[in-house]
């Protein structure tokens, strides 16, 4: 007889698995330093926000570029939404937690969809975080734990090994920034 687990008892297992206790965040992640992280700008010469139809298609063809690649065309992810406690609901809840100690710090809720990977499939959203809505996500590819993890400005991508970073770099390397810790 096969137990079958509930979908945040799915994500649970794989996601302490590669991740621990570490909120799937992407400044969360970036801040444990032990698996190899790389950050893409979305528009080139490090400019933040898109100012126009052109500037929102370069980040749209980034982001699917890095989620193709990183991710995998058709891979089966796990879709990460964190919203604020009163936003609507984007799937099974997992977690509700707060970043400080702080009681009055708003929580976050964080939903669960697995979904496969696909280009153009989440441009709205990708837009939408790129243009600094509050609520955020991240796809973690459910087989090897790498994350896809966008913000307003970029995306941080997290791997698997050394190689697989420096060859991402490689392939890219005029889209990130001068800065020595790659920020």
């Amino acid at each position: 007889m096969k137990l079958m687990l509930s979908l945040a008892a799915q994500f649970q297992l794989e996601w302490s698995h590669h991740y621990g206790t570490v909120l799937p965040m992407g400044w969360h992640l970036r801040r444990d330093r032990t698996r190899p992280w790389v950050r893409f700008h979305a528009l080139p010469l490090s400019k933040r926000y898109a100012e126009n139809s052109s500037d929102e298609a370069i980040i749209l063809s980034r982001a699917n570029w890095i989620g193709d690649r990183v991710l995998g065309l058709g891979a089966s992810c796990w879709l990460v939404e964190a919203r604020y406690e009163d936003s609507d609901a984007a799937g099974d809840l997992w977690l509700t937690a707060r970043e400080d100690e702080d009681p009055d710090a708003p929580a976050w809720r964080f939903y669960l969809r697995n979904q496969d990977w696909r280009s153009g499939d989440f441009d709205e959203k990708l837009l939408a975080i790129a243009d600094d809505q509050p609520d955020r996500a991240i796809w973690m590819r459910r087989d090897t734990g790498a994350v896809f993890a966008p913000y307003d400005g970029g995306f941080d991508i997290f791997l698997t090994d050394r190689q697989e970073e420096t060859a991402l770099k490689k392939e890219r390397p005029g889209w990130f920034s001068d800065h020595p810790e790659g920020l």
